[in-house]
């Protein structure tokens, strides 16, 4: 019986995948795209840009996230698989919201200080994330959006981790109105 058990106790921590027992979705360009489906069916009043995957279409030096202007995101699944395999489920889609916020922001000339540019779009990322769990009925995912935006500080861009924190979960809590008119 204590064989078995242990057995059991294997299996789970293999399904669980990664070490601390983290899920991840597997980061394609189909799951991209039909992440930037979502998002556009949420911001697309606002800016529609066309998503590149693993192109580096905005010249980057490594395909990472990236929006070059109101019609350019450009992402890499390495990046986005990293991301997911660190911090969790549908942090890409968090991530790509981000980046959709940049074209918000590139389509209607708002352009800020940084890291105030940045803290808006992760804003927008928690509007999405609220989006994603009330209207797509995602299980919410803001913590592991919070957790990757805060570990992707860099204080003088990104702002601090806990501006990052901030941020996200004020446009979880507020919406996209608030993140456009208040920040």
């Amino acid at each position: 019986m204590r064989n078995q058990f242990v057995s059991l106790l294997a299996i789970g921590a293999a399904l669980a995948g990664q070490a601390g027992g983290v899920f991840a979705m597997p980061v394609s360009n189909a799951y991209i795209q039909s992440s930037a489906n979502e998002i556009r069916g949420f911001l697309g009043a606002y800016a529609r840009p066309t998503v590149y995957v693993d192109q580096q279409a905005c010249g980057e030096p490594q395909a990472n996230a990236m929006a070059c202007g109101p019609y350019t995101i450009s992402v890499g699944t390495g990046f986005l698989q990293q991301q997911e395999s660190s911090y969790g489920n549908y942090v890409a889609k968090f991530i790509l919201a981000h980046e959709w916020g940049h074209s918000v922001q590139f389509t209607y000339g708002i352009y800020r200080q940084a890291p105030m540019q940045e803290l808006q779009a992760d804003c927008v990322g928690g509007t999405f994330a609220r989006y994603a769990e009330t209207s797509l009925r995602y299980p919410s995912f803001i913590e592991n959006a919070v957790a990757s935006a805060r570990d992707a500080a860099d204080y003088a861009e990104h702002g601090t981790p806990s501006q990052r924190d901030y941020y996200s979960r004020y446009g979880y809590a507020n919406g996209f109105g608030a993140c456009m008119n208040r920040i």
